[in-house]
């Protein structure tokens, strides 16, 4: 994986050239290289079984763990600052951590007891999204702060448990769901180059749940036109 990485960077050094800051104010496309952190929302899921009484009595929840990416933008530069920017990350080594609980019942005078089984599951994300990136008045020669909002989407793909679910604990679906992008970030120029490091939320719906999801991305910017 991680030759895989380098090999499509040099491609990338060879093809283009390193956005100048003489040209951060025209018209451009850019390309950048991505590497990522995804810090997923704490609860991915939850799913109550059975009931009795007032309360459940069996039920399920998996969380997601952070999980490194990486991933390609692009950037469409147009006047005055705005760039239009879509990007595409891909996640590895994730793991999604399940929790399957039951409620025993009472026997004589012991009280009721929750046994909990745990199961790990790998599990790897796909982001898209399509931002719109505003410059803001903070600016600097060589720091530019902006903010960023658009639409984008997750895709869901999840392996076998690592032990056999006896359980019977609720495993979610693979699956793609649409949603929203909020966040901001800063270009650096240093010697003529040009970083961005950037944090957003990548905020979707899954099994009736809002997920707020933090992408922590770093790149450097090439130009191809």
């Amino acid at each position: 994986m991680k030759s895989a990485i380098l090999a499509c960077s040099m491609v990338l050094g060879l093809l283009v050239v390193p956005v100048r800051a003489s040209a951060q104010d025209s018209s451009s496309i850019s390309l950048s290289p991505r590497i990522a952190l995804f810090a997923p929302d704490s609860y991915f899921y939850e799913d109550f079984v059975n009931f009795a009484g007032d309360g459940p009595v069996e039920w399920s929840h998996g969380a997601l763990g952070r999980m490194g990416a990486f991933g390609v933008s692009g950037e469409w530069r147009v006047a005055h600052g705005i760039r239009i920017r879509g990007e595409i990350l891909r996640s590895f080594d994730g793991w999604l951590r399940v929790a399957h609980s039951v409620v025993t019942p009472r026997v004589l005078f012991e009280p009721p007891r929750v046994v909990t089984t745990w199961l790990d599951a790998p599990a790897t994300l796909t982001l898209t999204s399509l931002q719109v990136v505003l410059p803001t008045e903070l600016r600097w020669e060589w720091l530019r702060p902006y903010v960023s909002g658009g639409v984008g989407g997750k895709r869901y793909a999840f392996g076998d448990p690592l032990t056999p679910n006896e359980a019977g604990a609720t495993l979610p679906s693979p699956g793609f769901t649409w949603g929203g992008d909020l966040g901001a970030g800063v270009e650096l120029t240093l010697l003529g180059i040009t970083a961005d490091l950037q944090v957003r939320d990548a905020i979707t719906r899954y099994w009736g749940k809002t997920q707020h999801d933090l992408v922590y991305t770093g790149g450097l910017w090439f130009n191809v036109r």
